[in-house]
């Protein structure tokens, strides 16, 4: 009896420990003024777009093979059987798409090099694509618009794709010879570089999902490509500041290197159920703690009881971080079901609103995985956050709430230096197909006008506030 009254005692105390260490953030998200939001001089104001998804013509990539595939029972790849096709014509229509940018007040555009474009086959490179990436610099320039230039953002060119991706260790090399060409390319209009996107879903989703190409299902090969990715990003980082040896904006930095990082919030179903909190602690150390720890460390680990145990010390990685980038759309309550057919709990959090993807909005996510990523110790740029939704009230509150969040990050010392909004217009995306708009702009995909959302203008009211407030 006394052994039962101990064992009670310890997970009573377990369960306070946990509680007031990983604590459920909340605040009054209602009544939030636009006009209060405001933000130190110099703070990036940007969208966000990424080549495949906008750009159109992207039939030279892993992602056109998967997209003109099927599965395992015969099913299209991507839902309704969509291709990305010419997408948003971007390629032809950045001018006016920039224009688009700058009227709504924003001095930063982060978009990524489509791989399989400047280098089409191995060593053969495409000097008219690197042209077009450096007319697209220079109308930013021109505009006033910085230019935030992500090098990877999940395509890769189809020979890459033939030697097995990220899973041979040879791609690596052939990724620094990549990085080096854009970056000697495109130095005199960027100082600001992001070697991978979300390198934890890229891997996730297409060795452990299999959502993404290459569609498989092993975890341990998953961690292994994300191990690779981690190496790629530590070398090119030391090949960027190699190759680029120009201050392109003026302040005396001639480059910033960084990665950018989706953090999901995993919270316990039940916060009274240490199996909740297992499952939780597991989910959160592979997808978010065991990549923070790798940077800080220098060695990437992971052990998921019953799957895989990995280990990998990574030469180079610790210090290979000028910024880093922050990804961040929910939260998900996370559980063991004992006696359900799914053993994992993954449910939305109830009464607050959800998105056309299926994710709660929870703004407080956002604060919470600054929070997480400021152990990094280097500066903090929000790369993504947006929704997809077709509810144009929905969408404006749910700027308004996480600009705020990002503002009350700030108010406790957390270095933001910048917000983007995913996306600038609605694009193809990915698995999803055109069917979910994230973009600030309505994307006719008949015609392919573009049109401001209703919704999307609070975001440049933000931006005005501010800038009319720093001219005061």
């Amino acid at each position: 009896m006394l052994i039962l009254v101990y064992a009670v005692l310890i997970i009573i105390l377990l369960l306070v420990i946990l509680n007031l260490r990983y604590p459920s953030v909340s605040w009054d998200t209602n009544n939030i003024r636009f006009e209060d939001l405001l933000f130190p001089d110099g703070f990036i104001w940007g969208v966000a777009t990424s080549s495949h998804q906008v750009e159109g013509y992207c039939d030279n990539n892993d992602w056109y093979i998967w997209e003109n595939s099927i599965d395992e029972v015969g099913k299209p790849r991507i839902k309704n059987g969509q291709k990305s096709g010419v997408a948003c014509d971007h390629w032809n229509r950045y001018r006016e798409d920039i224009e688009l940018i700058k009227e709504l007040g924003c001095n930063a555009y982060r978009f990524s090099i489509e791989w399989s474009k400047v280098e089409p086959e191995k060593s053969r490179w495409d000097e008219k694509a690197i042209d077009h990436y450096q007319a697209v610099c220079e109308c930013l320039l021109e505009k006033g618009i910085r230019p935030f230039v992500t090098l990877h953002h999940f395509t890769n060119p189809i020979w890459i794709w033939e030697m097995g991706g990220f899973e041979n260790e040879d791609t690596v090399k052939y990724f620094l010879e990549y990085v080096e060409k854009i970056v000697t390319s495109l130095k005199v209009y960027v100082d600001w570089w992001a070697t991978f996107n979300e390198p934890v879903v890229y891997a996730v989703l297409g060795w452990y999902l299999g959502i993404f190409p290459p569609g498989k299902k092993n975890i341990l090969e998953a961690t292994r490509v994300l191990a690779n990715l981690l190496e790629a990003h530590a070398k090119a980082y030391y090949v960027i500041h190699g190759a680029d040896d120009f201050d392109a904006d003026g302040d005396g930095v001639t480059c910033n290197v960084g990665i950018v990082k989706s953090v999901q919030i995993f919270d316990p179903y039940r916060r009274w159920n240490l199996l909740d909190w297992f499952v939780f602690y597991v989910l959160d150390y592979y997808y978010n703690q065991s990549f923070i720890d790798a940077f800080l460390s220098g060695e990437f680990k992971v052990n998921v009881p019953l799957s895989v145990r990995y280990r990998r010390r990574i030469e180079l990685l610790e210090n290979s971080l000028d910024w880093v980038g922050l990804n961040y759309y929910t939260r998900v309550l996370c559980g063991l079901g004992l006696f359900r057919k799914e053993k994992i709990i993954l449910k939305n959090t109830k009464r607050l609103p959800v998105t056309d993807m299926g994710w709660t909005v929870y703004p407080q996510g956002l604060y919470r995985a600054l929070l997480r990523l400021r152990s990094l110790g280097v500066p903090i740029f929000v790369t993504e956050n947006g929704i997809a939704t077709m509810d144009e009230k929905l969408r404006g509150e749910f700027i308004l709430q996480h600009v705020d969040a990002v503002r009350e990050t700030l108010l406790d010392g957390v270095d933001v230096r910048g917000y983007f909004y995913w996306s600038l217009m609605d694009n193809f995306e990915w698995a999803e197909g055109f069917d979910k708009r994230f973009g600030l702009y309505y994307v006719n995909y008949n015609s392919l006008e573009r049109e401001l959302k209703r919704g999307s203008e609070i975001y440049k009211k933000i931006i005005l506030n501010n800038i009319m407030r720093q001219k005061r």
